[in-house]
């Protein structure tokens, strides 16, 4: 019991620092596989490639993951797998954000509900049980929503430096033409979004991106809640 009210007590500083701490962790552990699929999701792939690749003088695209790995370590070495870890492990504010929003909302809706419900020993009923599941779902998309857009910026600098240096690009006649995308660091890719492309250029798909991932938090603070309840 004191455990979970240890737990229970832990404050926004706390809060931030613990998701803060996993997310750097799993930065490290995880960057090249995202490196990867962020590389592959951008190949283009057409027909007749292969001629268009020889001709247009480009790298030859991934054929799968153990092609990726030894091709990015034979042609930018083994750190190139890292490329992008900087925003990523600014990233992990990311965690620290949601959490920080969730126990903040989490605390007005508990101050809310006791102010309609019995004091300390009361127990639910069915209904309310299922209104703070709701509650649980509302406030779990809300905070991913709003870690995701605040630190959205730092996941479109992310992808851009984890893109390969060369790409082909198809423009609207159907040519196909050599794009050249290579950052020096953050700060150089920074500038150059804002220099071409504005605030905005920062922001882009963000709508679609919290859209996919707020039913995601929500049901994961819903399981978290309801299995801390069980061992309240």
């Amino acid at each position: 019991q004191n455990n979970n009210s240890a737990i229970n007590d832990l404050g926004p500083i706390e809060n931030f620092a613990a998701a803060c701490g996993s997310g750097a962790t799993m930065v490290l552990l995880t960057n090249p596989l995202w490196l990867i699929k962020t590389r592959m999701q951008l190949q283009l792939r057409l027909k007749g490639q292969e001629t268009a690749v020889a001709s247009a003088g480009v790298k030859p695209q991934y054929s799968g993951l153990v092609d990726a790995v030894k091709t990015i370590i034979r042609e930018e070495g083994p750190l190139a797998l890292y490329k992008g870890a900087t925003p990523a492990l600014m990233l992990t504010s990311h965690g620290g954000i949601k959490f920080v929003a969730y126990e903040f909302l989490k605390g007005h809706f508990g101050n809310y509900t006791n102010s309609i419900r019995g004091g300390a020993g009361y127990h639910r009923t069915v209904r309310e049980r299922v209104e703070d599941s709701l509650g649980y779902l509302t406030m779990g998309a809300l905070s991913k929503i709003i870690a995701s857009t605040c630190t959205y910026p730092l996941q479109v600098i992310k992808s851009r430096l984890q893109q390969r240096s060369e790409a082909l690009q198809v423009t609207d006649s159907g040519k196909i033409n050599v794009v050249k995308r290579e950052y020096s660091g953050v700060i150089d890719c920074s500038k150059r979004i804002w220099a071409r492309e504005g605030f905005g250029g920062f922001f882009k798909g963000c709508l679609p991106n919290a859209i996919r991932v707020a039913p995601n938090a929500a049901i994961t603070f819903v399981v978290y809640e309801s299995v801390m309840d069980l061992f309240s």
